[in-house]
């Protein structure tokens, strides 16, 4: 839990020290602005979205959805929902893609099974 805490107050700060943050989340040279039915959760390698029906992961974070997950239990909690993302990096195949969230719309936390 300590481990999480941490990773979420560093996202705090990278927020407001980049340009990461949801009213900074824009169309850059990578491609336009997307939708995506996705899942949010924590991976071992980072906070990212796995587009659902596919096998497309997007590396991101969001503060208030990791306090979400943190508060119910990350280690057996996910949430899905439709997520408005920016891509940050280029796609290639196979490959996660570096990605923000600008928004996102029917948050759903969900407990593994």
């Amino acid at each position: 839990m300590k481990s999480l805490r941490f990773v979420t107050l560093l996202t705090v700060i990278a927020c407001t020290l980049t340009a990461t943050c949801a009213a900074e989340c824009r169309q850059t040279k990578y491609g336009q602005c997307f939708k995506v039915h996705a899942r949010y959760n924590v991976y071992a390698d980072g906070d990212g979205l796995w587009v659902v029906g596919t096998k497309h992961r997007l590396a991101t974070t969001d503060g208030k959805l990791d306090a979400m997950l943190e508060k119910a239990g990350w280690q057996d909690h996910s949430i899905f929902g439709d997520f408005v993302v920016c891509p940050e990096s280029t796609f290639i195949k196979g490959h996660s893609q570096s990605a923000c969230i600008q928004s996102y719309t029917n948050i759903r936390l969900t407990r593994w099974n």
